[in-house]
């Protein structure tokens, strides 16, 4: 399952009604526009692309991709989902609770103002490209849309720009790793330069990894945060070079 966020400008997300029946409003996608680097490549995701994991489908509008708090569903009808030349727009009527009250006030007031979904791509439902080492992929049809919804902040982009500020500062070419991970994830074979350069940022970011520690003792949260990101970062190299280790084996 992966996850989007759409930048701000291109949300649109709002209230829409008076208070007898509010409406949540919104894109979740836009066509033909290149994303940010989501790691190692830019996304388009192409008209038609949600046509068939739209149709008949049970999806959910959920705030923040959290299933406990639910704002529409398309089988009950309080959401609405609608491929146009611009995007998959939604259309989401919550629940007259206390925080779809409380969630509806932030939209207004521009705190909540991004739009995600989460989808899963069908068998041969992307197209991918490379030239002069920029990575694109290109969604064409998606098998399964979890759910589309308001979100407080990207899910995506934090990882690589602490892997960004990490690698460069210690030298690596973290374009370079990046456009590796991102063959690897097509299951393209690696060269020996690449699996070098994957072992050697695994070496770096254990270094800067703190020891456990054991005495109970207060910490920083937001060291805490970072601490966990770069586990993150090393846990995904670690698992490409294991997948192609693997593979070299055979």
């Amino acid at each position: 399952m992966e996850k989007r966020v759409l930048p701000v400008e291109e949300s649109e997300i709002r209230v829409e009604g008076e208070n007898g029946e509010r409406k949540i409003t919104g894109y979740a996608a836009i066509f033909n526009r290149r994303s940010e680097n989501l790691g190692g490549f830019v996304e388009i995701i192409r008209p038609g692309a949600f046509r068939k994991a739209v149709e008949g489908a049970d999806v959910r509008a959920l705030f923040n991709h959290d299933p406990n708090y639910v704002l529409g569903r398309t089988t009950n009808g309080s959401l609405t989902l609608e491929e146009n030349q611009k995007g998959l727009k939604f259309t989401a009527t919550p629940p007259d609770t206390q925080w779809a009250d409380d969630l509806l006030k932030s939209i207004e007031r521009g705190d909540v103002s991004q739009c995600s979904f989460s989808f899963r791509v069908a068998e041969n439902g992307d197209k991918w490209t490379e030239e002069k080492g920029a990575v694109t992929r290109e969604l064409l049809e998606l098998e399964y849309l979890g759910d589309v919804g308001p979100v407080t902040f990207p899910a995506y982009p934090q990882t690589s720009i602490q892997a960004r500020s990490i690698l460069q500062e210690a030298g690596f070419d973290f374009d370079a790793l990046t456009s590796v991970v991102a063959r690897a994830q097509r299951g393209l074979a690696l060269t020996g330069s690449d699996r070098d350069l994957i072992n050697a940022s695994i070496m770096l970011l254990q270094d800067l990894l703190p020891a456990e520690e054991s005495d109970g003792g207060d910490h920083d949260t937001r060291e805490d945060g970072d601490h966990e990101r770069l586990q993150n970062i090393l846990a995904e190299l670690e698992l490409v070079e294991a997948k192609h280790h693997r593979r070299g084996e055979k």
